[in-house]
């Protein structure tokens, strides 16, 4: 497994790094640095969705959909897309959303469930992962991935999970400002030098 993810990551290795740390030489050097060396720490969030959730407040030109695999395979074709799209490769993840404007892709987030792969949490029935997400340049700075994280929770919730969680670095601070503004709130920390780190049962 961490092969193929190996091998996903250096096939998309410059656009990788050009779409999380902008067009420059330096962004190939801090996905290095963040992805082999350094000692990370990342914080793990939740979601209870036995309470009342924030509401999404999705804007209503945009559509979400969660495809089948074979679905997403026709969504992807012809298009040049960061390794975030290719979960379902690298891991054999089987569950993403979509959101959609004018049928242009601006979102990905992927969902793990009890038995699905999990670098952090070993995920016990009823509890599901948010993970392996993004927003493609163009629709940034609107709080998308707030409003999905949101959007995610509420149907997961009314297909009966009691939790989502979300593990998130610990530098990354648009994603943390927008976990948050979701309703999910910090449980723990885990720290990892390099690829490595121990798991955490939730």
């Amino acid at each position: 497994m961490y092969l193929k993810k190996l091998l996903a990551t250096t096939s998309n290795f410059k656009q990788t790094a050009y779409h999380h740390y902008g067009h420059s030489p330096l962004s190939l050097l801090k996905f290095m640095y963040y992805s082999g060396v350094r000692i990370n720490t990342f914080i793990v969030y939740e979601n209870d969705l036995t309470k009342e959730l924030c509401e999404h407040n999705l804007d209503s030109d945009f559509r979400v959909v969660k495809p089948t695999m074979e679905e997403l395979e026709k969504i992807r074709s012809g298009m040049d897309l960061p390794r975030e799209f290719y979960y379902d490769r690298i891991y054999n993840a089987k569950t993403c959303y979509l959101a959609l404007k004018d049928d242009k892709v601006a979102y990905i987030h992927w969902v793990f469930f009890n038995g699905d792969y999990s670098r952090f949490l070993i995920l016990r029935d009823g509890i599901a992962e948010l993970n392996y997400n993004t927003t493609m340049p163009e629709f940034r700075g609107i709080w998308l991935s707030a409003k999905m994280m949101a959007y995610i929770s509420k149907d997961l919730q009314e297909e009966g999970y009691k939790k989502v969680m979300g593990v998130i670095h610990e530098f990354n601070i648009p994603s943390i400002k927008c976990i948050k503004r979701a309703g999910f709130v910090e449980v723990a920390r885990i720290r990892a030098p390099g690829p490595f780190n121990r798991k955490l049962a939730v």
